[in-house]
């Protein structure tokens, strides 16, 4: 299980939304010590690698290291559902092939699977 909060979401928001015009698909390699992907752009001039470290989450859980592919476009349109206050959680099972990302915040509650 997989399964990282943080409760200033827009960081989140700001670095996928800068990445999302850069590259296409990433592979995100979820360890113990964080997050981590590493992608070329389409036209191979760019290679972008991003690092999110485990202790820069409020809460981080991995039981399991795991590879998951995700369109970048798409989580950035999830991600435009979110509010700049709220509180971003990703959750992956061992076993799935998908992130949940949940949106919290005093006024609404929103789940959608990548």
């Amino acid at each position: 299980m997989f399964e990282a909060r943080l409760v200033q979401g827009s960081i989140l928001k700001k670095v996928l939304e800068a990445l999302k015009d850069l590259i296409d698909e990433a592979c995100w390699d979820i360890t113990s010590s964080g997050i981590s992907l590493q992608s070329m752009d389409s036209s191979h001039v760019s290679l972008v690698q991003l690092t999110l470290r485990s202790d820069g989450f409020d809460t981080y859980r991995c039981d399991r290291n795991q590879s998951i592919g995700v369109k970048m476009s798409s989580m950035s349109k999830i991600l435009k559902c979110a509010a700049s206050d709220d509180i971003i959680t990703l959750r992956a099972e061992d076993s799935a092939d998908t992130v949940t990302m949940v949106f919290e915040s005093p006024s609404k509650l929103f789940a959608a699977a990548v």
